[in-house]
């Protein structure tokens, strides 16, 4: 069943305003080079149906979708929608990415008492960055829902350790000294839920590092639908740092930090005590 987002669900701020209707959205498809395959998702999983709009937090200014789809209708929608061809075609370029990332969270997060470090990419994909932690020293995991994705990421990095499913599906008898969730929170329909679920599977003094779109970054197009990070309901929630902040203090991150960023996108990475 689908669910009614009134409140912000980042700050919880009672009143949000309309940014933009779902007919508006979806005139703006005809401007896209993805338009297309992004209307047909749309329809076919029935969110178009629902015709959410996009709503704007009066406090934080984050935008999110007014209806949040449930599992089965993302799940089809994401049956329309493939783009692990192309992380396969970039694979090498991803790595060597993510190797560049991991360099300073590798000095910064903490070691298991046996000396090791155990690493859990999420939203993993083929496990680009899982590959690069491995090859810095780390025992690498990776959990995606995606079982092509897995297939492919095991035949390219089959040292890596594969996990089927989201976050809550990894287990929490052995922690993780990092965990690594690029361009993945705007996707999840419950973001609280999601913070919850790292914080349970990280060991003491552990970070998690993320990347997702800045919907406040002064370099974003002012008209919104001129934004190419907005696609619901590819992207559920558009984090401003300040509802970035809230939602991380109210989920058991006290100890965090977002530096800048030139482009319009957010770096996270908090730590938990």
């Amino acid at each position: 069943m689908s669910t009614q987002q009134i409140t912000c669900p980042l700050c919880q701020h009672p009143e949000r305003k309309l940014a933009a209707s779902w007919a508006e959205w979806e005139d703006s498809l005809s401007r896209r080079p993805d338009g297309p395959m992004r209307l047909e998702a749309g329809r076919a999983c029935g969110v178009a149906a629902m015709a959410p709009d996009l709503m704007e937090c009066l406090a934080c200014g984050s935008v999110g979708m007014s209806v949040i789809p449930n599992g089965e209708q993302l799940g089809q929608f994401y049956s329309h929608y493939h783009m692990t061809d192309g992380f396969v075609a970039k694979a090498g370029k991803k790595v060597a990415r993510a190797r560049k990332r991991l360099r300073l969270l590798s000095l910064i997060a903490p070691r298991a008492g046996n000396g090791q470090r155990r690493f859990l990419e999420i939203g993993a994909s083929i496990g680009t960055a899982a590959e690069a932690a491995r090859r810095m020293g780390f025992e690498a995991h990776a959990v995606e829902i995606d079982t092509d994705a897995i297939a492919k990421g095991k035949e390219l990095f089959p040292q890596v350790q594969f996990i089927e499913g989201q976050v809550d599906d990894v287990p929490t008898d052995e922690p993780y000294q990092l965990l690594y969730g690029a361009e993945v929170i705007e996707h999840v329909p419950d973001p609280a839920a999601f913070l919850r679920a790292c914080h349970a599977r990280l060991d003491r003094n552990g970070l998690l590092f993320m990347t997702t779109p800045d919907c406040g970054h002064p370099r974003r197009p002012k008209a919104l639908l001129d934004w190419h990070s907005v696609k619901p309901p590819e992207h559920i929630n558009l984090f401003t740092k300040a509802g970035m902040k809230a939602l991380l203090a109210a989920n058991g991150f006290k100890r965090f930090w977002l530096p800048p960023h030139a482009k319009p996108g957010m770096r996270i990475i908090a730590r938990k005590t």
